[in-house]
C-alpha cells in the first residue's frame, strides 16, 4: 500500500510525456516490490525531514518519497537538483491541533530588535489582532504563526501557496470578511494515523494495489478525486427553509458543490430519488462520473441519484407514447416569415424571432391576454396594445403551424411534463440539484419546481450569472422560484491561476445584478499561481498565425500533451483561418469538438467559444479577438433595439469570459488588425 500526494501529481504534470511515462513505470514497480535493488533509494542527507528518500527514474529524474515503517508517500518528482532542493526545504508534520498530516515548507523568521528610544512606523498585519490558538485551530502550521501575524494583504497572497489547503482557505475567508469557526483542540493519539484525517485525505490518496496506482496516474488529480474543500462544505450541507442558490465566478467549484450536495442528500435520505441535472449532455456525463467517484458506482446511495440533462429528461418523459418531435431553428424562422404576411416593414423578422425567443416561447405564452401584460425585460421597444395585438396575430399563426406539423419546442416539452406531473400529483424526486442554473429559462425552472415536493432543501441551484451565454435574464420570482436570503457565494478559486483569474475578472463588472436580488460582489481569490496570460496582436492574419504557431511549439517543448491544449474563437471560420493554418504549419493534429463536446483523443482541441462551456484545459488560446469578431458584429446587427443590443453585448462579453476561464495554467489571446474593445479593461 502506498499514498500519492497532490504535490506529486502537480509535479508529474510538469514533466514531458516521456518523463511522465518513465515515472509512472517506477511507481508501479515500487508498488509491486519496494525492496527491488533497481529502484536505487537514497536518503536525502541535507533534509530536515529524515524520512525523505529519493528514487532514481533515469540519469537526472528523481522521485521524493516519504518513508516511515511500512508507509510510503510519493511527494514530488523533478530533475535531480530541483527534487533535492524541494525535499531540503520541507518536512512532514502532524498538526498540533487538528492532528492531520501536513507537508510544510520551512520558513525562516527574522526578528528585528528595535531600541525603545526609536519610534519606528508600525505596519500592522491583517492578522495582527488574531489569537494564536485560533489561527492554529484553522490548520496554520505553528512555524508560520509569527510570519502570519506580520503579513499584509499583498504578502498574504505570496504566502498562501506555502500553506496547507485548509489554512489557505480559512485565511482567505478572514481576509474577505468571514469568520471561520475555530476547530476544537483534538487529543493527538499516537496510535492514530494522521493521514486518515479529513484534511489530510485532501492531499494524500491511498492506493492498495498496482491497478489503483496505474488508474490514478492516468488522470490529473482533479479528475480522479473529487474534493470538497471546507469553504464549500457549508454550501453543500446547509439546511435551508426553501429553494437555495449557490453562486460563484468560474473555478470556485460550483459543480463540485452540486455533486457533493446530491451525494450528501443521497446518504441522508432513506427512500426517494434525487435528480442532479444541468443544461447539456456533456456536463451531465461529467456529473455522473463525479457521482460514481463520490458514492461508488454500485452503492445503494448512488442508485438513488439520477444524472441527466434537463431537456433529455423532459423529452423522454413528456409523452407516454413516444418522444415529441422538436422544431429546429430554421423551421421556426420559416414559420415566422410566412406568418408575418403584410406586417409593417419597420418590424423586422429578426425582431420577431427575438421576441419569440425572449418572450413568447421563453415564457410559454398561449393567449393574447397573457401577451399583452407580460413584462418584456430588456426588450427595449415599448409596445402599445395595438402593436401587441398585431404581433400576437403573427405568433398565433406560428403556434398553429407548429401544431399542424406536430412540432414542439423544448420549452413546450418542459411544460407538457410539468402539467402531467401536476395532474398526477406524484412528484418523481424528493430533491433536485441543478448545475449551471443560469442557462435555464422560466419554463425549465417551473419544471424543476414541479419535480420535487415543496419542502425545505428540496431544490438547490448552482450557477454564475457572469457565464450566462444561452438565455435571456428573467425574474425567478416570476417563474415561481424565490431564493432570496438563501444564497451562498463561493469566493475561492481552486482551478484557475491567480494571473488568469485576474485578467478574466477584469472583463466583467465587479458587481452584477440579478433581477430579483441585490447586486452580487464577484470578488474571488485563487490559490494557484502561474505565468501571466499572453495578449499578442499582429498587423495581419499571417502574423497572428505565426504567434499561435510559436506558442504551440513552446507548449510542445515544455511537455504539454495535445489533449491538454484547446484553441477557441468566436466563429468556426475565424478559427479555421488561424488555428487550422498554424497547426498545419507545425505538423500538429487538431480535432473539432462535436455537438456534445466530444473530440478525438491525442490532438489539440478546436471549438467555438460557445462549445467551451463547462470544459477545462491546461492551456487555452483564444484567437481572432478582432474588433469586428469579439463582439461579433453580425450578432449585434441582429439586435434591433438599444436594450436588445445591450443584452447581446453582455452575452458576447460573457462568452469571452467563459473562454478565458477554461484555461488552468496558460492563456494566450491573439488578434489581427484592430483588437477587441473588450480587451481594453485587461491591459
Amino acid at each position: 500500500m502506498l499514498e500519492l500526494a497532490n504535490t506529486f501529481h502537480r509535479s508529474l504534470n510538469r514533466l514531458t510525456n516521456a518523463e511522465q511515462t518513465a515515472t509512472k513505470t517506477i511507481v508501479v514497480d515500487y508498488m509491486s516490490d519496494p525492496s527491488r535493488p533497481g529502484l536505487s533509494l537514497h536518503r536525502v542527507d541535507k533534509a530536515r525531514e529524515k524520512n525523505f528518500w529519493t528514487i532514481r527514474v533515469n540519469r537526472d529524474l528523481r522521485i521524493v518519497v516519504y518513508k516511515q515503517g511500512q508507509k510510503s508517500v510519493f511527494c514530488y518528482v523533478a530533475h535531480h537538483d530541483d527534487a533535492y532542493s524541494w525535499a531540503e526545504r520541507r518536512r512532514f508534520e502532524i498538526h498540533p491541533v487538528t492532528g492531520a498530516a501536513q507537508v510544510v515548507e520551512l520558513v525562516e523568521v527574522v526578528r528585528e530588535e528595535i531600541r525603545p528610544v526609536v519610534r519606528a512606523p508600525e505596519r500592522r498585519g491583517i492578522f495582527a489582532n488574531e489569537d494564536r490558538d485560533y489561527l492554529l485551530s484553522l490548520g496554520v502550521p505553528a512555524t508560520y504563526l509569527e510570519l502570519l501575524l506580520q503579513v499584509d494583504e499583498d504578502g498574504l497572497f505570496e504566502l498562501l501557496p506555502r500553506l496547507p489547503e485548509e489554512a489557505q482557505e480559512a485565511l482567505v475567508a478572514i481576509a474577505t470578511g468571514e469568520r471561520p469557526e475555530p476547530r476544537p483542540v483534538m487529543r493527538i493519539d499516537n496510535k492514530a494515523d494522521p493521514f486518515t484525517h479529513p484534511d489530510a485525505q485532501r492531499r494524500f490518496w491511498v492506493a492498495s494495489d498496482e491497478q489503483m496506482v496505474a488508474q490514478a496516474l492516468e488522470k490529473p488529480w482533479a479528475e480522479w478525486l473529487v474534493f470538497l474543500h471546507p469553504s464549500q462544505r457549508a454550501a453543500a450541507e446547509r439546511s435551508a427553509t426553501g429553494p437555495a442558490r449557490i453562486s460563484g465566478s468560474a473555478g470556485t467549484g460550483k459543480s463540485v458543490v452540486a455533486m457533493h450536495r446530491a451525494a450528501h442528500l443521497a446518504r441522508q435520505i432513506g427512500s426517494g430519488r434525487i435528480l442532479l441535472t444541468t443544461f447539456s449532455k456533456i456536463l451531465s456525463e461529467r456529473l455522473s462520473e463525479g457521482m460514481d467517484t463520490l458514492l461508488g458506482s454500485s452503492s445503494e446511495a448512488r442508485q438513488r441519484v439520477d444524472v441527466v440533462h434537463l431537456h433529455a429528461y423532459a423529452h423522454s418523459h413528456a409523452s407516454r407514447l413516444e418522444p415529441l418531435a422538436i422544431a429546429d431553428d430554421r423551421t421556426i424562422d420559416d414559420f415566422i416569415e410566412h406568418a408575418r404576411r403584410d406586417l409593417d416593414g419597420t418590424i423586422t423578422s429578426s425582431f420577431l424571432r427575438a421576441e419569440w425567443d425572449a418572450v413568447v416561447d421563453y415564457w410559454g405564452i398561449k393567449t393574447f391576454d397573457e401577451y399583452k401584460v407580460i413584462p418584456r425585460n430588456g426588450r427595449g421597444m415599448a409596445l402599445n396594445a395595438v402593436l401587441r395585438r398585431k404581433l400576437w396575430d403573427v405568433f398565433e399563426r406560428v403556434e398553429r403551424q407548429l401544431a399542424r406539423n406536430e412540432l414542439h419546442t423544448f420549452g413546450e416539452v418542459c411544460d407538457r411534463l410539468r402539467q402531467r406531473i401536476e395532474q398526477d400529483e406524484t412528484r418523481p424526486f424528493s430533491h433536485v440539484v441543478v448545475d449551471e442554473a443560469q442557462d435555464l429559462g422560466p419554463r425549465e425552472l417551473r419544471l424543476v419546481a414541479a419535480l420535487a415536493p415543496t419542502a425545505s432543501r428540496s431544490l438547490t441551484f448552482a450557477g454564475d450569472v457572469g457565464q450566462r451565454i444561452f438565455r435571456w435574464p428573467f425574474s425567478w420570482l416570476g417563474a415561481g422560484i424565490d431564493v432570496r436570503g438563501r444564497s451562498h457565494r463561493l469566493k475561492v478559486n481552486y482551478r484557475t491561476t491567480a494571473e488568469i483569474r485576474l485578467l478574466s475578472d477584469r472583463l466583467l463588472p465587479a458587481r452584477l445584478n440579478e433581477l430579483d436580488e441585490e447586486p452580487e460582489d464577484r470578488a474571488a481569490v485563487s490559490l494557484l499561481h502561474g505565468p501571466k496570460p499572453d495578449l499578442k496582436g499582429a498587423n495581419d492574419l499571417a502574423g497572428e498565425v505565426k504567434i499561435l504557431a510559436e506558442w504551440l511549439i513552446g507548449l510542445r517543448e515544455r511537455g504539454f500533451a495535445p489533449g491538454e491544449i484547446a484553441i477557441f474563437a468566436r466563429t468556426r471560420r475565424a478559427l479555421q483561418e488561424r488555428a487550422g493554418t498554424a497547426l498545419e504549419r507545425i505538423g500538429i493534429g487538431g480535432t473539432w469538438l462535436g455537438p456534445d463536446n466530444t473530440h478525438e483523443d491525442g490532438k489539440i482541441i478546436l471549438g467555438t467559444l460557445h462549445s467551451a462551456k463547462g470544459l477545462e484545459f491546461r492551456a487555452v488560446a483564444i484567437v481572432a479577438c478582432d474588433d469586428s469578431l469579439v463582439p461579433l458584429q453580425a450578432a449585434l446587427d441582429l439586435a434591433s433595439e438599444p436594450d436588445e443590443k445591450r443584452l447581446t453585448h453582455e452575452r458576447e462579453l460573457n462568452l469571452l469570459y467563459v473562454g478565458c476561464t477554461r484555461a488552468r495554467d496558460q492563456l494566450l489571446i491573439t488578434w489581427s488588425g484592430a483588437r477587441s474593445k473588450f480587451l481594453d479593461t485587461v491591459q
